[in-house]
């Protein structure tokens, strides 16, 4: 952000000043200022402030975390060290740790003696904070969280982490709605189908898939796969026969709904 004078006379002194946020940032940063002028003598005349961040703490391996299903699941929570800056002044209180959503567990303990590397985790040494994040029932989709915690430090008071996490459902469905049209085989009828793939750490042989309108039958194709299609078959007997329900697709304890609807303006009239 920047201010300026609007009008500096032939020959005169004027001023810019540049303001940069630089929450979440650290390290070498470069911005850069494009000045434009009417002096046909000058060519483009651009600024560049530059500045190193250094900050209360360091966080290791990444200052951000992913969290994506891995094929185990979410037993196994993402980890980063949380360690002091060396020219920090004082001494690292880890305390407020907190998160942004109920499902989104944190916790942190300090660290005693020398720890050596493991897996994705860098080594640790005294006085550094080993900070865990689990997720317990996410909802399906991408969000992008936040863990706080407070350092007692002056550079830093508080700390904030970005946490994004990646649910897929427990089966992805393309499309994720199902119209319905005419049958030519079946007068009075109509039916469609869906793509289906079940998530990788989910067993294919678990799938269930049931209608809440007796008018609509389902079924899969082929049974038992990872990856099959969902056929639904309707038929329009009766005076008012539904023309819309809800597949309910069951794979272990997880289950994801397919809205369904008849496309009324080609399927043939109910008998």
């Amino acid at each position: 952000m920047a201010s300026f004078d609007e009008v500096i006379p032939p020959g005169k002194a004027g001023s810019i000043k540049a303001s940069v946020h630089t929450a979440n940032l650290k390290g070498e940063i470069g911005k850069s200022i494009a000045v434009t002028h009417d002096d046909k003598s000058q060519g483009p005349i651009n600024l560049t402030l530059r500045a190193k961040l250094v900050g209360s703490v360091d966080v290791f391996p990444f200052a951000g975390i992913q969290i994506a299903r891995p094929p185990r699941g979410f037993d196994i929570p993402a980890q980063v060290v949380v360690r002091q800056d060396p020219t920090e002044k004082g001494k690292l209180a880890f305390d407020g740790l907190a998160s942004t959503a109920d499902w989104l567990k944190a916790s942190a303990r300090t660290v005693t003696a020398d720890e050596p590397a493991a897996g994705a985790l860098p080594a640790a040494k005294p006085g550094d904070v080993v900070l865990s994040v689990k997720v317990e029932s996410p909802p399906v989709g991408t969000h992008v969280e936040r863990v706080t915690f407070k350092t007692g430090l002056p550079r830093e008071p508080a700390v904030t982490i970005p946490v994004t996490v990646v649910i897929q459902p427990p089966v992805t469905l393309q499309p994720a709605l199902l119209i319905l049209n005419p049958d030519p085989n079946a007068p009075g009828g109509a039916n469609g189908n869906v793509l289906a793939a079940i998530r990788d750490d989910l067993d294919p042989k678990t799938v269930t898939v049931t209608s809440e309108a007796p008018a609509f039958s389902v079924r899969t194709e082929p049974p038992g796969e990872r990856a099959f299609r969902v056929i639904v078959d309707w038929t329009g007997k009766g005076p008012k026969p539904p023309t819309e329900t809800t597949i309910h697709i069951k794979v272990g304890k997880e289950t994801i709904d397919l809205p369904v609807r008849v496309n009324l303006t080609e399927a043939a009239k109910p008998s």
